[in-house]
């Protein structure tokens, strides 16, 4: 029996040779005689290693950690207790601020984080500061009608050109996290473009880097960044590098996350949702989450939502 990718098959292949064993479609093998296995588990057994999880097979370091009992718990389902990044009909969003909360009671998650769109996103229908406070309004009056759920005030923050936001301290000091997003100049060569992003992710306000690499699948090619260093000051700024989950950017890469870990990056899996359906992107997010080696620890919506409040504002640089 084989699983996995075809890197991970042919490194499995390679251990088992130097055991003695064979591996093939039809199973496994020493000299002509059978080596029964009940199941996936037993498989792993016979190599003296800890059950991987499919989602790990890549030949990514999992057969040597396996071999060591040094596999991660990778992320599940049900870790998830807060939804971060929806949008509203406050911007470019189809439902209500009301229409989202119902759904995430529904789907038992215990809060949301309001992120709609900043004002230099005028073609999202971007929020002035007058209705930032309509809007701040409305969520506290929500809150007090579902006091068993939390609404946290968020925004998606455009990154501009030159690195700054949309509004003042005033404003940003009004929120309880912050997403900073690159929506605009996608062809700005490596540095200016990593300059821009450092210049925002430096700014106090900043919780989330949204959609880092900027990819839209099959649409458009991620910006030119170097994300070597934008991870490195991320970890040092106790900013969290944001895995979008919704299908059309799954963004960042899976491939990306481990090493983003080991320099000790944080998470926020968000669905960027712009209608209730979207919510259910979040499995896309956890499944990229699960593929890069991510646990619980490492992601800030595993959190209750007064321990995100909590981050939020005792992590104001």
């Amino acid at each position: 029996m084989i699983t996995g990718s075809k890197e991970h098959n042919t490194a499995l292949r390679h251990i088992a040779k130097k055991q003695g064993v064979k591996v093939n479609e039809y199973g496994l093998f020493r000299g002509d005689e059978i080596i029964k296995c009940n199941d996936e588990k037993d498989i792993f057994k016979v190599f003296g290693m800890d059950y991987i999880v499919p989602e790990l097979r890549e030949n990514n370091g999992e057969l040597e950690a396996a071999s060591i009992n040094q596999l991660p718990k990778i992320i599940e389902d049900e870790d998830i207790k807060g939804i971060l990044h929806v949008h509203t009909t406050y911007s470019d969003g189809t439902n209500t601020i009301e229409e989202m909360v119902k759904h995430c009671i529904e789907l038992g998650y215990s809060y949301i984080g309001i992120t709609d769109h900043s004002k230099s996103a005028y073609y999202a229908g971007g929020m002035l500061e007058d209705d930032i406070r309509r809007q701040h309004e409305e969520i506290d009056r929500l809150n007090e009608k579902y006091n068993n759920f939390k609404i946290l005030k968020g925004i998606e923050l455009d990154v501009l050109p030159d690195g700054s936001l949309d509004y003042g301290e005033d404003i940003l000091s009004l929120f309880d996290f912050t997403i900073a997003s690159v929506h605009s100049s996608f062809n700005m060569d490596e540095d200016k473009m990593t300059q821009r992003v450092l210049k925002a992710i430096n700014n106090k306000y900043v919780t989330i880097l949204g959609h880092p690499t900027g990819r839209l699948l099959l649409s458009r090619e991620p910006y030119k960044i170097n994300l070597g260093e934008i991870i490195k000051v991320c970890a040092s700024e106790n900013v969290f590098l944001e895995i979008n989950a919704n299908p059309y950017r799954l963004d960042m890469d899976w491939r990306l996350l481990k090493g983003a870990k080991e320099e000790g990056c944080k998470f926020a899996i968000c669905p960027d949702a712009h209608r209730v359906e979207g919510i259910n992107d979040i499995k896309h997010g956890i499944n990229t989450a699960r593929k890069g080696w991510l646990e619980k620890g490492d992601v800030i919506n595993t959190l209750d939502a007064s321990e995100v409040l909590l981050f939020t504002q005792t992590s104001l640089k």
